[in-house]
């Protein structure tokens, strides 16, 4: 197994910002004790030479059914197996010197111990790392969990009808896109500028639609990333994380990119109510690209 190229991430410096393998959610958030079938997800590779370390990285990610998790297809690219975690705060007492100086929390166990464990992951397609692009970018994949998760709640995330977003729209009719709200949720990094913050926290924010026009939204659903008005978004990291039509379980999109590292204007994220996306996760025999 490898980890992300570095390569790729100096492209998307050039050129835009992938919301990488930390981040949560920023401005106006709160703390999201709804949504407990949203997880950190953490993936694993090969012992580092020097260290034996095998964190990779982490992600957020949706459990829709007791072992399937859905998140973004950049999180899972190269990489098969890790732990996923679901306490609102993962690491409370999160302390670099523990595990032997590779850092973590060892109450809860993050990220080396407890959690559930899972060894299989998928992409739906060769993922298109770059800049918002007006073509297919296959940025979903999904974990299977080694043994099945129920949350206290008792609930899972669902996942929308095949065109659900613009259905959205069109009912917003004469109100505007404006009044088509979304609800993020995530962990990690609620703040990028002028240092990285990161509290490891599952926060939530509301953000809004800003467009539906264009070829890029095909594939994408754009959203304010602004703190006016109340707002919020995802940060530099927050991949994976799911995108809900506010006030439901429905999984509108999963966080896949933003338009710039200090996390403001714009959010990206990988729109699931696309009937080949829909077919291949629900598919247990899917295919990985």
């Amino acid at each position: 197994m490898r980890k992300l190229v570095a390569a790729v991430a100096a492209v998307l410096m050039a050129v835009g910002t992938f919301a990488g393998p930390v981040g949560a959610i920023t401005y106006n958030s709160e703390k999201d004790f709804v949504h407990d079938y949203v997880g950190l997800l953490v993936f694993y590779t090969d012992p580092d030479p020097d260290t034996g370390d095998i964190f990779s990285h982490r992600c957020s990610g949706t459990l829709i059914s007791p072992t399937l998790i859905v998140t973004a297809g950049h999180c899972t690219d190269g990489v098969e197996t890790g732990r996923a975690y679901f306490q609102q705060s993962v690491a409370p007492n999160y302390d670099p010197d523990a595990f032997g100086g590779l850092g973590g929390d060892e109450t809860t166990g993050y990220p080396y111990e407890n959690g559930i464990t899972f060894s299989y992951t998928a992409n739906f397609g060769e993922i298109f790392v770059g800049f918002p692009s007006a073509r297919d970018t296959k940025d979903v994949g999904v974990v299977v969990l080694d043994e099945p998760y129920t949350p206290p709640s008792g609930k899972f995330g669902l996942l929308p009808d095949a065109g659900a977003i613009d259905d959205a729209v069109a009912a917003a009719g004469a109100s505007g896109k404006q009044s088509v709200r979304f609800v993020t949720s995530g962990y990690g990094l609620s703040d990028q500028d002028p240092r990285p913050v990161s509290l490891r926290q599952r926060l939530m924010a509301v953000s809004y639609l800003i467009e539906d026009s264009n070829p890029l939204t095909a594939y994408q659903l754009k959203t304010t990333n602004n703190p006016s008005k109340g707002k919020g978004g995802s940060c530099n990291g927050d991949s994976g994380g799911p995108v809900f039509f506010e006030g439901t379980r429905v999984i509108a999109a999963v966080v896949s990119f933003g338009w710039n590292p200090q996390c403001k204007g714009q959010d990206f994220s990988y729109r699931l109510d696309r009937q080949p996306v829909l077919d291949w996760i629900t598919d247990p025999n899917r295919t990985d690209a």
